[in-house]
């Protein structure tokens, strides 16, 4: 594939990668800001389990967990048609509004580990972007195991789809091991952030299918309407014999 090909691929529907693009981020950030901030009367700490304990804090893995701000993006601009568009706007409500909704109903939070200040750029940026709060489920488990998903469906027909798709799988799982090195969410975050993406994609593919059968059904149904009238066939039986009384036809 040259640059030419590439860029027509980014451009195909891109009025409508950046409007319900920018209209789901904004709301995407508008909401979990909001409930992050909320005050609740008692929120459930997290527990660590015995592998939370063995993986060590790494702070620079953080390089790692930010760049999920490219990869989401980056899939959903190389979707080309607006089944695949659709079908991720879908899924990503559903995985949206799944997801506020147990914050909201049930807050939780994580413990982070005590670190030095300066030392680490990028973690320093997910500190103080980001609170303790809203941690389960993970959404960087939700959002990448959906990407994953949708990169199976992108990379359909290309000519190295298994290689990319594989590449897709392994710098999210990748992301997915980050978000644990850093001490962002505990293992049982992940699992239940895992989950909630793998159900939201397929959740959204069995809805396109039934979309596209649907469509497919109204395309090939004849046009509704009366029949034209039958001809009559006055004086005339099975092999034009004549009726008794009346001529033969000719």
């Amino acid at each position: 594939m040259n640059i030419v090909s590439l860029w027509r691929i980014i451009i195909a529907e891109w009025k409508i990668k950046l409007l319900l693009g920018g209209t789901i981020t904004a709301l995407f950030w508008g909401g979990y800001f909001r409930l992050e901030h909320l005050a609740h009367v008692s929120v459930t700490q997290m527990p660590a389990l015995a592998v939370d304990r063995m993986i060590p804090f790494t702070p620079s893995a953080a390089f790692v967990y930010v760049s999920q701000f490219v990869t989401m993006p980056l899939v959903i601009w190389l979707m080309t048609s607006r089944r695949q568009l659709l079908f991720c706007c879908r899924g990503l409500l559903l995985l949206i509004g799944a997801s506020f909704l147990v914050f909201y109903c049930w807050p939780t939070a994580i413990v982070r580990p005590e670190s030095v200040p300066g030392r680490f750029f990028i973690y320093d940026l997910v500190v103080g972007a980001d609170q303790t709060g809203n941690a389960c489920p993970s959404l960087h488990a939700a959002f990448g195991v959906f990407t994953g998903g949708c990169a199976w469906d992108v990379f359909h027909g290309w000519r190295n789809r298994r290689w990319l798709v594989e590449a897709s799988w392994v710098w999210m799982t990748a992301i997915l091991a980050s978000t644990l090195l850093i001490k962002q969410h505990v293992f049982l975050d992940l699992a239940a952030g895992g989950a909630l993406g793998l159900t939201s994609w397929a959740f959204a593919g069995r809805a396109s299918d039934r979309i596209a059968t649907l469509n497919i059904n109204t395309r090939s149904r004849p046009a509704s309407g009366p029949s034209p009238p039958a001809k009559e066939l006055v004086g005339k039986c099975p092999n034009n014999i004549p009726v008794e009384g009346q001529k033969p036809l000719p």
